[in-house]
């Protein structure tokens, strides 16, 4: 028997009750985070464009788009709300995995439960639990990072995500679930080129997973078959797409037990994970030093190689953002804007914001590098970078992980502080009150008796 269908059985039979308290909490705070970045992707470079070439396609009218309101085929509704959810890079993400996924889950069950009518929101809540947890597997099990390997891990990942979680939805058959899986294993994509080169593309990445993923649970159920032996085959996923570099205990160790998405990480900042430490860590020496943007001379960020190569090279782009996406993922714009302007906001990471003078001017003065104990440390995931600030009341070095890490996580309180600033930073400015109302329901959503609702109230939240 394939490893895969283990896990299928797992998700498949897990029930709500199943969950523990944590777990059902954290699909809460999932459905939050996502749902706010996604208001806040409304404007976002490549939102209107690829939204007004699928309107121009039209077809059926299964699920609605969010915030923009149009009905659309289950499939295309779920690539464009994936893509609004990551186009700011302010979602969530998991710090060993290197994987982010409330992009792919969050999507599709939106997207699948209005097509199908009546799912309740503590359906909701368990897909969203159960398919999360065999993602953070996934990732996981890979060991080699995706600076290395050339994969994006969370575009990569994204289709079996939605594949799973569009297959529990519509009630399919264990044979009928790993089949699904098999189908999006045959159209897995995601490059790291995209975001070297600093592309349009590299938000769209999983988004374009996610609308395979849930095709191919839609061809499942009409009969189409899929490879079933995805990680134990002549020819699986780990073989094929990463030369056997995994760990495939890490997809079944303690499965059922302990639920992997209470391990998550929820941004504070709209950028890169990999510039969330340096960021964080910048913000803690400041104010625990009691600095001034005045008082710091230079900064060094000390990180591991697959930050160094993701979000320093190329040093032209990296030193010198002229579009949105370089600035997203550039440690010495991170962190220049932390210390200049002693925050860093959706605002910064804007065609105004990433060409503000007194921030690029300090930018050269942000000096990165490989630090070796860091690599050791952190040989793939997201690093807990090293900072030091020379300044004129002398050097400050530390290393802390920023709020929102699972080890300094977001209470529900900075959870709300941030949905409600995601909310207003949309197209339109939500009606009064109209957020607190969506956190509301997220907040009683095993109560709903149609998790359709939640799309309803998000958009009624924009006239």
């Amino acid at each position: 028997m394939d490893t895969i269908v283990e896990l299928v059985r797992f998700a498949k039979n897990t029930k709500y009750e199943d969950l523990p308290k944590e777990a059902v909490d954290a699909a809460k705070m999932l459905l939050k985070d996502i749902i706010g970045v996604s208001v806040a992707g409304t404007g976002a470079e490549g939102v209107a464009q690829a939204r007004r070439l699928i309107d121009h396609w039209g077809g059926r009218e299964e699920s609605t788009v969010l915030f923009f309101g149009e009905k659309l085929p289950v499939m295309h509704t779920a690539f464009l709300n994936s893509l609004l959810s990551h186009a700011r890079d302010y979602d969530e993400y998991h710090p060993d995995a290197v994987v982010h996924t409330g992009i792919s889950v969050i999507p599709t069950v939106l997207a699948v439960s209005e097509e199908r009518g009546g799912i309740s929101g503590r359906e909701a809540i368990r897909v969203i639990a159960v398919t999360a947890d065999v993602l953070i597997r996934f990732g996981d099990a890979i060991k080699v990072p995706g600076s290395e390997s050339g994969w994006i891990y969370s575009a990569l990942l994204a289709g079996f995500g939605a594949a799973l979680a569009a297959s529990l939805l519509l009630g399919l058959s264990e044979e009928e679930i790993v089949h699904a899986l098999g189908i999006a294993y045959a159209q897995l994509g995601g490059n790291q080129q995209a975001a070297r080169d600093t592309t349009l593309t590299k938000r769209m990445q999983p988004a374009l997973s996610v609308k395979n993923g849930v095709f191919a649970a839609y061809m499942a159920r009409e009969g189409i078959s899929g490879a079933r032996h995805l990680i134990d085959g002549n020819y699986n996923f780990f073989k094929l797409y990463l030369n056997d570099r995994c760990d495939r205990s890490k997809l079944t160790e303690g499965l059922g037990k302990k639920f992997r998405i209470g391990t998550l990480a929820f941004k504070p900042y709209p950028v890169c994970g990999q510039c969330m430490t340096p960021s964080g860590t910048t913000d803690y020496l400041m104010k625990t030093h009691d600095l001034q943007p005045e008082d710091v001379i230079s900064a060094e960020v000390g990180t591991n190689r697959h930050g160094y190569r993701t979000c320093v090279e190329p040093k032209e782009v990296k030193y010198a953002p002229q579009k949105v996406v370089d600035g997203q993922f550039s440690i010495p714009y991170s962190v220049s804007t932390m210390i200049v302007k002693r925050h860093l906001h959706l605002s910064d990471l804007t065609e105004e914001g990433i060409r503000d003078k007194e921030t690029l001017a300090f930018i050269d003065k942000v000096e990165a590098y490989v630090d070796e104990q860091v690599e050791a440390e952190f040989p793939r995931g997201v690093a807990r970078a090293k900072v030091t600030l020379h300044t004129t009341k002398g050097d400050f070095t530390g290393s802390v992980y920023q709020k929102g890490h699972p080890s300094n996580p977001f209470t529900a309180e900075d959870m709300r502080e941030k949905f409600l600033d995601a909310f207003s930073f949309g197209l339109k400015k939500p009606k009064e009150g109209a957020a607190e109302a969506v956190l509301a329901l997220i907040d009683t959503m095993e109560t709903v008796s149609d998790v359709s609702q939640l799309i309803t109230d998000v958009n009624r939240s924009f006239g």
